[in-house]
C-alpha cells in the first residue's frame, strides 16, 4: 500500500526484505543496504513444527533453496520468493506468514492436516506474494 508524504512527490511503499510482502507496524532497518524487516520476520523462530506437517521440523530459510529460487506454500497454494519454513526431507514450504495462521487440529490416525485454503485471498491483507 502507498502512502503520501508532504516531502516527496512519489508514493513511498515500506517493503520487508524478508518475506517480501508490504507491510506496516514496526520495522527493523538497515539503511546501508536499505535491507527491512517487519517485525514479525524479524523475531521468528529458526525452527518450528506445524501441525499440518507433525513428523520433521520445519527450518526457517531465508531464500528459497530452489534452482527457480521460488517455492509453491503449501498452504495458501501461491507462489513465494522470500522467508519461507520448509522441510527438507519431504518438500514441504510455507511462507513465513503461513506458518503461524491457525491449522485445524490434528485428526486421531492422521498422518498430517492439511492446512485451510485461502482460496486466493491471503490471511494477512497486506500480504503481496512475490
Amino acid at each position: 500500500m502507498e502512502s503520501k508524504h508532504f516531502s516527496h512527490i512519489h508514493g513511498l511503499v515500506f517493503h520487508c526484505s524478508g518475506c517480501r510482502s508490504s507491510g506496516s507496524g514496526n520495522v527493523y532497518a538497515c539503511w546501508k543496504c536499505n535491507y527491512f524487516l517487519h517485525e514479525h520476520c524479524f523475531r521468528a523462530s529458526r525452527s518450528l513444527t506445524h501441525p499440518a506437517h507433525p513428523h520433521h521440523p520445519l527450518t526457517l530459510m531465508s531464500y528459497p533453496t530452489y534452482p527457480s529460487t521460488q517455492f509453491f506454500c503449501n498452504s495458501c497454494n501461491l507462489v513465494g520468493s522470500g522467508f519461507c519454513y520448509c522441510c527438507s526431507e519431504c518438500d514441504f514450504d510455507v511462507h513465513v506468514h503461513c506458518a503461524h495462521t491457525a491449522a485445524p487440529p490434528l485428526l486421531s490416525g492422521s498422518a498430517s492436516v492439511p492446512l485451510p485454503s485461502f482460496n486466493g485471498a491471503h490471511p494477512f491483507p497486506s500480504y503481496v506474494p512475490s
